[in-house]
């Protein structure tokens, strides 16, 4: 990002912390991150996606979706992953006191997308309402094509948003595996 300051460690996280947020194109790891960090400062974790689908990929009711995500993001103890509308990510970004972009290069999300959806053929994502299935071909291509749209469209605005509201205090940008892991196996 730029801008950004000198890369940080995982232990910089303040150990006070009790609202992150965690962001980043498909396939980043964002909510096995989320899982670990969650446990190791025994906090709850909400997944977007589990928010804003039904069963079978049926998309909520956009007004409730964001009615749903703003009163958890108003709570005090939270990690949130994903994103959700634009303008309720921004409430919960401005809440938030820590915010982890996972930003790797656009190879690593395609692969590790593709190995999620292979995967998604033998169990599925907890994370995502009952009856949501991704076992089909149609819905990988359709995440594949996510990751691009996201890299060329959405985190150029989030990137622009983070600068704008001079969030680089807060922000611990990963882009590489060894960054993720530090994060993943720090002892808040």
């Amino acid at each position: 990002m730029k801008d950004a300051p000198e890369p940080r460690v995982a232990s910089d996280i303040s150990d006070g912390a009790t609202r992150i947020a965690i962001i980043g194109n498909e396939g980043g790891g964002k909510t096995t991150l989320a899982r670990k960090i969650a446990l190791k400062r025994r906090l709850p974790i909400t997944h977007v996606d589990s928010i804003q689908y039904l069963a079978d990929f049926v998309p909520r009711a956009e007004d409730e979706t964001r009615q749903l995500l703003n009163k958890i993001a108003n709570e005090e103890k939270w990690i949130i992953d994903g994103y959700g509308p634009f303008d309720v990510l921004e409430k919960r970004l401005a809440r938030a006191q820590v915010i982890i972009l996972i930003n790797f290069p656009i190879w690593r999300h395609y692969w590790w997308t593709a190995k999620r959806q292979a995967g998604a053929f033998f169990h599925h994502r907890s994370e995502l309402p009952p009856g949501c299935s991704e076992k089909s071909l149609v819905h990988i291509f359709k995440m594949l094509r996510a990751i691009s749209r996201m890299n060329q469209h959405i985190l150029p605005v989030i990137k622009e948003l983070l600068i704008k509201n001079n969030y680089s205090s807060k922000v611990f940008e990963v882009n590489t595996v060894e960054e993720w892991q530090l994060l993943a196996e720090a002892k808040f």
